[in-house]
Order: C-alpha cells, then structure tokens, then sequence
C-alpha cells in the first residue's frame, strides 16, 4: 500500500470522524428540545451507533476495501476531537435554532388546521 493510499485512507477516516460528530450533535439537539426518556435515549443511541457503523463501514469498504487498519481508528478518533473541538458548538446552536424554526412552523400549521374546528364548535355552543 502506498503512501498517498494510506493519507488518502487516513483522510477519509477524519472525515467520517468530523461527519460522525455533526450526526451526534443532531441526536444531542433532539435531546436538548424534546427532552426524552431513558427508553427514547436508549432507542436514539442505537441509531445514532447503527447509522455511524454503516457510514464507516461504507467508507472503509470503498477507500481501503474493507481493510480496518488501526489508524482507521486513530483518524476517525481525530476527526471527531477536531468537530468538537472546533465546529461543534456553532453547529448545535445551528441545528438547535432550525429545530426552534420547524417547531414553530408546525405551531402555525397546527392553529391554521384547528381555526374550522374552532369556529364550528363555538358556533355549536351559540346554538
């Protein structure tokens, strides 16, 4: 294996370091807004781990053909430090406001859908 082979491999384990910690984050702004039970946090971290063992291994299976060597390990362990350490903060706060945006859309959506109903049984209780 050549030397541009295992950085081009090395690299790519970062990157999926950095894009397993924007998936985390997403998983901590759903906690941080909905707030769940043990149960629902159990279910969540099986499919944050599910999901981040396919990325890695589809990006293993492509770049170095299923081998996992070691600094597999060590580059997706620097990526993720790297997320959390740079990126990390911005980003939840990114995610936390359009998760803010999308509940208030819904809110809107709701109170437009319930405005019939409303009306018809105030007009019930005239009667």
């Amino acid at each position: 294996m050549s030397t541009v082979n295992q950085a081009y491999i090395f690299l790519s384990a970062v990157y999926v370091g950095i894009i397993m910690g924007v998936i985390y984050d997403f998983f901590r702004a759903i906690r941080y807004r909905a707030k769940p039970n043990r149960i629902v946090t159990g279910i969540m971290d099986l499919i944050f781990w599910l999901i981040v063992a396919v990325l890695a291994f589809m990006v293993f299976y492509y770049t170095n053909y299923g081998q996992i060597r070691f600094f597999n390990f060590i580059g997706m362990a620097l990526g993720w430090l790297l997320y959390t350490i740079t990126l990390s903060p911005w980003i939840l706060k990114f995610i936390i406001s359009i998760f803010k945006v999308i509940g208030k859309i819904f809110t809107v959506i709701i109170k437009i859908i319930a405005w019939p109903v409303r009306l018809l049984s105030k007009e019930e209780k005239n009667k």
